[in-house]
């Protein structure tokens, strides 16, 4: 079986023999290599003044370095294995659609606080970003992260452990991997790791259903970015625009 098999430029199957399977125990462990290298190169690369820079620059040693060294054991063609091939343009209206109903799981907050946090305070404490904080924001969570994210959980780890658990319950997995580290990387309390981690479970269940679909990471790395440059665009125009909340739509990058 072979649930990724997207159809390269020139009508090729993504492989003519079945990928080698990701065993759950497996993908923990790289994960857990990966979230243990993010989180050591953030504490000893972070200022003090702060910013994004440690955890940049953790994120591309962490889940770019693991996950190269596991995309290069992988037999050839790699590259068609972990979804680097295009995808049908005819996906891409799809991919428009479905950006607000990933907009929309930012809303969990308002549920979890309702039924779990009633005490909570959900409006944004932090002053509107200026200039540089707002273009370090850019270079890392609407252009840097979601390449990142999107080749180690939903090219690597999950291209492994749908050929293993079958693709609904590998996207389950690569999802769950994915809202454990989002939620350790971004939440200091228990609201904030409750909402974190179910908003980033809603969004990872639905990126591993455009890969399977589309059979190339690129559309989640498409989809993910625009996810992204709404949250930073909701920061930046929180002043002039005050509509409701916009933590709720900055919540999707913690």
């Amino acid at each position: 079986r072979q649930p990724h098999r997207a159809r390269a430029g020139r009508g090729l199957r993504v492989s003519e023999a079945p990928a080698p399977p990701l065993r759950p125990l497996s993908a923990f462990a790289l994960t857990a290599l990966a979230w243990s290298v993010t989180i050591l190169v953030t504490l000893l690369a972070t200022p003090a003044e702060g910013g994004v820079f440690g955890l940049a620059l953790g994120l591309l040693l962490g889940l770019g370095g693991a996950g190269t060294l596991a995309a290069r054991a992988l037999p050839p063609p790699a590259e068609r294995r972990i979804g680097l091939v295009g995808f049908a343009p005819r996906l891409l209206l799809p991919l428009v659609l479905l950006v607000p109903l990933v907009l929309l799981a930012s809303e969990l907050d308002n549920c979890i606080a309702a039924s779990f946090f009633p005490d909570a305070k959900t409006a944004a404490a932090e002053a509107t970003p200026d200039a540089l904080a707002t273009l370090e924001w850019v270079l890392f969570a609407v252009l840097l992260r979601p390449v990142l994210e999107e080749f180690f959980f939903r090219g690597v780890v999950q291209q492994g452990v749908v050929a293993t658990l079958g693709p609904t319950r590998g996207v389950l997995l690569s999802a769950l991997l994915f809202a454990l580290v989002r939620t350790s990387l971004g939440s200091a309390d228990a609201y904030h790791a409750l909402s974190f981690g179910a908003q980033a479970l809603a969004i990872g269940l639905l990126l591993g259903f455009v890969r399977l679909r589309s059979g190339s990471i690129l559309s989640c790395v498409l989809l993910e970015t625009t996810l992204e440059a709404a949250g930073v665009l909701s920061l930046v125009l929180r002043d002039a625009l005050p509509i409701g909340d916009a933590e709720h739509v900055a919540r999707l990058h913690p």
